[in-house]
């Protein structure tokens, strides 16, 4: 059998199709060195180059775990996305910018506010739910704008290791804003489908959990109607596929 560590990227990337987070960090790992070097052809300062590197595999990965993306070698297409990438920040003065998980306030009326004020609870429902590791790196990182060779030291981890952790940090907040809009069940067989919905949503389980939820939610009216808000809010997250890749 092949060690886990040479097994091509075609079975990596539908792991992490399947919902196996570790396949992502595990190419990012594969790939992370040869894309920053890459990334030297248009930044020279090595901050700028993990972020380069961090947003090209942020982006590049939520669309494989949305179902597209490559199915072979996944280099040639995070060197696309990072020339894309280039481009785009160019525009912006080169200045590099993640995506925030919601949307700015907007300049509406009342009603407006009042539902960025009600989302923006949410997210911080959400963030207080997560492992503070990811609470610190989200932190650092989305809150007060450091790159990951600027929080690496805190952490005690090299910059890549921070990208990294800070991918599945982002993911894992998506799947807690999902997961708090869910209500409690008033029915006992109810309970462990909805503890895992936020993540069933986001296709994050494995295929057997997945299957699961799926074939309780086919056969409950109550969770079938959770599912289907849940699916609007997950189509509403800026950090969906179609956002990060527009």
């Amino acid at each position: 059998m092949e060690p886990a560590d040479e097994e091509p990227d075609s079975v990596l990337l539908a792991a992490l199709r399947a919902g196996d987070l570790d396949a992502a960090g595990r190419l990012f790992r594969r790939h992370a060195e040869p894309l920053w070097r890459t990334a030297g052809a248009w930044a020279r300062q090595p901050a700028e180059r993990d972020d380069l590197v961090a947003e090209t595999f942020a982006r590049v990965l939520t669309v494989v775990r949305a179902g597209g993306g490559p199915h072979g070698d996944l280099r040639p297409y995070l060197v696309v996305t990072l020339r894309n990438l280039v481009a785009r920040w160019s525009k912006q003065r080169s200045r590099v910018e993640l995506r925030a998980t919601l949307p700015e306030a907007p300049a509406g009326g009342a009603d407006e506010l009042a539902l960025h004020r009600s989302n923006a609870r949410l997210v911080w429902s959400a963030y207080c739910t997560l492992p503070g590791r990811w609470r610190t790196v989200l932190w650092r990182t989305e809150a007060e704008g450091s790159t990951p060779t600027e929080v690496a030291s805190s952490l005690g981890l090299s910059p890549n290791s921070v990208a990294a952790l800070a991918m599945r940090a982002r993911e894992g907040l998506r799947q807690a804003y999902l997961q708090v809009q869910v209500p409690e069940p008033d029915e006992p067989s109810c309970r462990e489908p909805r503890r895992r919905m936020g993540a069933w949503v986001r296709g994050a389980l494995p295929p057997r959990r997945a299957n699961a939820v799926a074939e309780h939610v086919a056969g409950c009216p109550a969770c079938r109607l959770v599912a289907r808000g849940l699916a609007e809010a997950n189509r509403e997250l800026p950090g969906s596929a179609a956002r990060l890749t527009g």
